[in-house]
Parts: C-alpha cells; sequence; structure tokens
C-alpha cells in the first residue's frame, strides 16, 4: 500500500500535535505547581495621563523590592503575570499612561502594571513577562514563599508586581 506524500504529512501532524500539546514553556529554575490557585476576580484597566508618537525604550533595568507587606507565594503570583501578559501584548503604552491588573485570590490579591515614564511611549512585547518577573525572583531570594513583590525601572517604563491583602497593596 503506497501513500501519498500528503497523507504521510497527514499521518505526522496527527501523531505529533498530541505529543507537542505536553510541551509548556518553563522559566529556569520554576518548580510547577500540581494545583495551582485560582483567583476569584479581576480588575483591571488603562490609566491615560498624556499621549504623544512612539518611542524606543531604553535603559539600565533596576530592581526595587518592598521587604514589608503581605507575603505570596511564587506560583499564584507567576500565574497572574502570565495571565495580564497575554491580556496586554501589543498595548500601546503612552507616556504617563499605567496599564493595571488586580486579581482576588480571596486571601491575598496581586496588582500587577507597566506604566511609561520619561516621556516615552512603548508596545507591551515579550518582555512584559520577564520585567514582572524580576521582582519576584530578586526580591524575597529564600525561596518560593514569601514572595513581597517590588518594581523594575529603566528608562522608560516602571513595571510592579505587589501582592496585598484586605483591599490594600500591602
Amino acid at each position: 500500500m503506497k501513500l501519498s506524500i500528503s497523507a504521510l504529512v497527514s499521518i505526522a501532524i496527527a501523531i505529533a500535535a498530541p505529543a507537542s500539546a505536553a510541551f509548556v514553556s518553563r522559566v529556569e529554575g520554576e518548580v510547577p505547581d500540581a494545583t495551582p490557585a485560582t483567583w476569584l476576580s479581576v480588575e483591571q484597566g488603562i490609566t491615560y495621563k498624556n499621549s504623544t508618537a512612539l518611542a524606543a525604550r531604553a535603559g539600565t533595568e533596576v530592581v526595587s523590592c518592598y521587604g514589608f507587606g503581605t507575603k505570596a507565594d511564587r506560583a499564584p503570583i507567576v500565574s497572574v503575570i502570565d495571565d495580564f501578559c497575554g491580556k496586554v501584548i501589543g498595548t500601546n503604552v503612552q507616556n504617563g499612561q499605567t496599564v493595571w491588573a488586580r486579581y482576588d485570590y480571596g486571601t491575598f490579591t496581586v496588582y500587577v502594571s507597566g506604566e511609561a515614564i520619561n516621556g516615552c511611549n512603548f508596545v507591551i512585547d515579550g518582555n512584559c513577562n520577564r520585567l514582572l518577573r524580576l521582582p519576584v525572583d530578586e526580591c524575597n531570594t529564600g525561596g518560593v514563599n514569601g514572595k513581597q513583590g517590588g518594581y523594575e525601572t529603566d528608562l522608560c517604563g516602571q513595571w510592579r508586581t505587589d501582592p496585598g491583602c484586605c483591599g490594600s497593596d500591602v
């Protein structure tokens, strides 16, 4: 029995599709949580201040840690970052504008945001995840629990990850 090239390609795709679906992108050193927590609600928005033409982003990245306030595990914070960035990639952020969301887990919240500063404008890209994870991974480095967040600032943007409690970001 001879199979056509298109039949062989269809068979290869049918075999490879389920196998490729099992691959999940992970950050190096990340420990996957078997049962990630889910949030109860999400508030999000865009705050507008000024409007000018798009400009390139630049500058050294500086991470500032809060070191106080509500502590949360890394897994739900990363879940928030991934969801938020998936929704806002491609968004134009104008100087003075903040794109933000607050995820409510019931016992704690996680606020994430990206703001254009210093007269800059940019389009949110794949760096969103990386920039919001910087204060998670570079602050409270004693393990994956007890993360208190912080913010990353570069010449054009400020990216904030902030666990909070009881209607507050603290």
